[in-house]
């Protein structure tokens, strides 16, 4: 049964009839109008359908294959990089490789290998020719690094020749620093020797009787000068600084006696020295001041920390008589003093603190009173003061009109302020309501000279306007501290101006302010010392 199976043997009746049914050509929807039999249809897809597509070599796009001639001929974007390439090699000259070496020959690109083969032996020379440069090149170079190491080698010398000296010069000068230190310690005993005497002599003048009426010159021997009492260190945190005061003791006169004619005696001056301990390292005391001053101030170090302690004590001299110390006085910096911001032109912030006097006394305008200065760009022409900017209540105050106004405001040595957050205000006008300001820069300053931006608007039109009246306040924050990536960033400064960037709203370049207040944190300038 197996073997029957397995012998198939075509019929040709049946062959005969599927040759004599008729289909029409797959391409009939391309054009194609033959009528074939089903045995020939795929011959004559592969070979003779002129309607058949086919893909062109050059775009790979698919063309009918009677097309295909015109289609490369006319429209193939291939035609295009055929011609360019023929182009290439056929008409654009291409340098020679060896043209780094010296061969100046240009060929097309489909000459150049017949060039580089046949001309072997000229390159050959030019590369020997460009390795005898180069070998003399380097020979003059290691020349040239043999004179730099010589030089390098004589100025290692001289330097060691100038340690020497100086090593000599050093130990020179601390043996006279020691002879003169010598000499000081002579000196201090001679005086204590001195000063022995001169008590010796006022004891003994003392005791010495009234001598009666004569033609003799006359003069009254003063005791030591007492010690000053009462003295007072109190901080002013307005001022940013250590307040000192005394009250001097007049000396005992003793009776007049005859003696020859003496000098006049000196007026009395007063040393002040001041203890210095920061945290808890060891204290540290100088000299602050020497003078006839009955009053100080002492600002604290910029290194000193918040909760260093001066001591200070007072001497009184005449000639080379010195009292005893007085009572010591003791002051403790203070941390940096915060102004939170409640409401605009409110009572927190830095110019009122600084018009009272910390809050101790009634309010005074700041710059009338000489605790900072105020000034702005035109200080001839416009209208009111610049120190109406630091003013209570609103006014009529504006520069005249000119690009790039100001309005500056100095704190003055010993204070430095971060501001978060400042107000302006508009002059008190109902006809000026048009000259509001609308394009400024807030800048900031340690000297006055180099300027750095805290804050800028450009062309807000509705600033100083909420509500519209013509002494409209408006706060305004510095930095942005909840923005990660702010334009501007708070920093200390000494020196603060409103610079106009732009006209107002009406066009013209009045800066008008009637209204100027700021909050943030007030320090001490690390950069001024006492």
């Amino acid at each position: 049964m197996t073997g029957v199976t397995d012998q198939v043997y075509p019929s040709r009746l049946l062959q005969r009839l599927v040759e004599r049914v008729q289909c029409r050509c797959p391409n009939r929807a391309l054009g194609c109008p033959d009528l074939l039999g089903v045995l020939v249809v795929g011959r004559h897809l592969a070979t003779e359908c002129e309607w058949r597509e086919e893909e062109c070599d050059r775009c790979h796009e698919r063309v009918r294959r009677t097309e295909m001639g015109h289609h490369q001929d006319t429209t193939c974007p291939g035609k295009m990089l055929v011609l360019h390439h023929f182009w290439m090699l056929s008409v654009v000259q291409m340098a020679c490789g060896c043209a780094d070496v010296g061969c100046e020959a240009r060929f097309p690109q489909a000459d150049l290998p017949a060039h580089e083969r046949d001309c072997t032996v000229a390159h050959a020379s030019l590369l020997r020719q460009r390795l005898t440069s180069t070998t003399a090149e380097l020979a003059q170079t290691r020349q040239e690094l043999a004179a730099v190491t010589a030089d390098f080698a004589q100025n290692r010398e001289e330097l060691a020749a100038t340690k020497a000296e100086l090593v000599g010069t050093r130990e020179r000068l601390g043996g006279e620093l020691t002879a003169t230190k010598g000499e000081l310690a002579m000196t201090q005993e001679e005086l204590a020797t001195t000063r022995h005497d001169l008590s010796v002599a006022r004891a003994y003048l003392d005791q010495v009787p009234p001598a009666p009426p004569s033609t003799a010159l006359r003069f009254r021997v003063f005791l030591p000068p007492p010690a000053p009492s009462e003295l007072q260190a109190r901080w002013n945190g307005a001022l940013g600084h250590v307040s000192l005061s005394w009250r001097p003791q007049e000396p005992e006169a003793a009776a007049a006696i005859a003696l020859p004619p003496y000098p006049a005696v000196p007026p009395v001056r007063y040393r002040v020295s001041v203890t210095l301990r920061k945290g808890e390292g060891q204290p540290a005391t100088s000299v602050l001041y020497t003078g006839p001053d009955l009053s100080r101030t002492y600002e604290f170090p910029a290194d000193a920390p918040a909760g260093s302690e001066a001591r200070f004590t007072v001497v009184a001299i005449r000639g080379l008589v010195e009292s005893r110390p007085s009572a010591a006085a003791t002051c403790t910096r203070p941390r940096p003093i915060v102004f939170t911001y409640d409401h605009d032109m409110d009572d927190r912030g830095l110019f009122y603190y600084i018009g009272t006097q910390g809050n101790t006394q009634p309010w005074r305008n700041p710059a009338e009173a000489g605790w900072v200065t105020v000034s702005r760009s035109s200080p001839e022409g416009g209208r009111g003061r610049a120190s109406d900017a630091l003013g209570r209540k609103a006014c009529i105050s504006w520069t005249p009109s000119h690009p790039n106004a100001w309005w500056q405001v100095d704190l003055g040595a010993g204070r430095l302020f971060t501001p978060t957050r400042y107000t302006l205000r508009h002059c008190d006008a109902a006809d000026n309501v048009n000259y509001r300001l609308q394009s400024w820069r807030l800048e900031g300053s340690l000297e006055g000279a180099v300027w750095e931006t805290l804050d800028e608007h450009a062309k807000v039109f509705d600033i100083l306007a909420r509500p519209a009246r013509p002494d409209a306040t408006a706060t305004f924050m510095v930095g942005h501290p909840t923005d990660p990536f702010p334009r501007f960033r708070a920093f200390a400064a000494r020196y603060f101006r409103v610079l106009m960037t732009g006209p107002s709203q009406n066009g013209a370049e009045h800066l008008m302010l009637a209204g100027f207040e700021m909050y943030g944190t007030l320090d001490i300038d690390p950069r001024h010392h006492a």
